[in-house]
Formats: C-alpha cells, structure tokens, sequence
C-alpha cells in the first residue's frame, strides 16, 4: 500500500524556488563580473556603460567612466540582488561601437567580450 507524503510537497516547491533564484543571481554577478573584467579600456567609457536590468531591455547610456569596473560591478550587482526566480536579466552594452568591440575590433578583445564571457560562464555552472 503507498505511503503518504512525509512532508507538504508544496513545501519543497517553495525550497526549489528559493534555489533558482539563489543560483540566477550568481550566475548573473559571474557573467557581469566576467564581462566587466573582459571590456577592452581607453577612457573606461565601454566599461561604464554595461548595462544590468531586470525583466526588459534597458536602451540608455550611461555618461562618465569606469577603468576599474568597480562601480559598473556594483551598480550591476545592486540591480541583479533584486532578481526573483526565473527573473530574465538582461546585459548589455548599448555605445554605437559595443557590437564592433563584441566582433573582435579591439586588440585588448580580439575574439569579443560578452559570448566569450557567456560561455566560460555556462562552462563553469553546467
């Protein structure tokens, strides 16, 4: 004869919730932190303006620079600390020339930033 539940699996659910979104946030602050690290530096304008949002795109640029990245990193991480479970987080980097950086034209990136940085993420959490 089966046996009930020892526990509410509701309870479990709620366990599972808890987790994905304690692994979303992780995983995000590593990409940030490893698209940040990877931003080729002139002025530090690129750096300053990889952008962190929650549930849409966000288009804006932000003015000023950053060649340390720390205040991009936290600015970053301050967004990415309100991510819920299965929130969608968006990364991005909006200057005219983020999508030639991103295709190699930089010799400090040669082969890109950002689908560099996604893959030695997915690598390290698969």
């Amino acid at each position: 004869m089966a046996k009930g539940w020892d526990n509410d699996p509701s309870l479990f659910a709620g366990l599972v919730e808890q987790e994905v979104g304690k692994k979303l946030r992780i995983i995000s602050m590593a990409l940030l932190t490893e698209i940040v690290q990877r931003s080729p530096v002139d002025t530090g304008r690129f750096r300053n303006n990889n952008v962190v949002s929650i549930g849409s795109a966000d288009y804006s640029q932000r003015e000023g620079e950053d060649k340390t990245g720390t205040a991009t990193i936290q600015r970053g991480s301050a967004v990415i600390a309100n991510g819920k479970p299965y929130s969608v987080i968006y990364i991005q980097n909006n200057l005219p020339y983020a999508e030639s950086l991103e295709n190699g034209h930089s010799q400090q990136a040669p082969a890109g930033l950002y689908g560099i940085a996604f893959h030695g993420v997915t690598q390290a959490y698969k």
